[in-house]
Parts: structure tokens; sequence; C-alpha cells
């Protein structure tokens, strides 16, 4: 049970993304965090069928989802906290933001688990 409730400690965003955006906003950010979600479990997927399951390089020495969960918590907080601030911004603007945060936590989250 400890075990399940592990692998899906990210869904917390879910309920707090909800609440803190503009109504106008919702959707887009439970799309954004649905997708940096989804984007974790994939890049850990891909780094252990390269028989990695710590990284490349041996700089650290943790869990790969653990570092995920690190990066993508520290990236959709700043996201959130920004969408919050944001609340008369136009849903374009919003939606073009948003996917550049998501490139860049892409980036990072893969350099770190790369380490």
């Amino acid at each position: 049970m400890g075990n399940l409730i592990y692998q899906w400690l990210d869904l917390i965003w879910l309920p707090a993304g909800w609440f803190v955006v503009h109504e106008k906003h919702r959707g887009l950010t439970i799309a954004f965090i649905v997708a940096c979600i989804l984007t974790l479990r994939t890049q850990v997927e891909m780094m252990k069928m390269t028989g990695f399951e710590t990284g490349f390089l041996p700089i650290l020495d943790g869990p790969l989802l653990s570092r995920g969960y690190i990066v993508y918590g520290i990236i959709i907080g700043i996201f959130l906290l920004l969408a919050y601030f944001s609340q008369t911004t136009e849903k374009m603007i919003f939606f073009t933001a948003g996917l550049s945060i998501y490139i860049v936590a892409v980036c990072v989250s893969m350099v770190v688990m790369v380490l």
C-alpha cells in the first residue's frame, strides 16, 4: 500500500492546481500538471530501460522517481504561483507560458535524471 501511494504521490498537485488558479485557467492548469505527471513516468521508464537505475553518471545515487518528484514539484509549484498572480492573463498567453515552463521542466528533469 505504501509503495502504491509513493508511486502516485504527485497526484496531490491536481486539487492544488484546481483551487489555486482562476476559474478560466483551471483546464490548462490541470492539463499542465497531468502532462508533467505522465512525462515523469515516461522519463523514469526510459532511464530504467537503458539499464541505468540511478542515472548515467554516478554523481547522484537516489532513485529516479524521487529526483523527478523534486524537480517537477518545484516547477509545478512555481507554475501555480505564477498562475495565481496571472488571473487577468488571456488564455492563449497563459497556454504559451505553460508550454514554455513545461519544456523547461522536461529539460531540467532529464538533466537531473542523467546525473
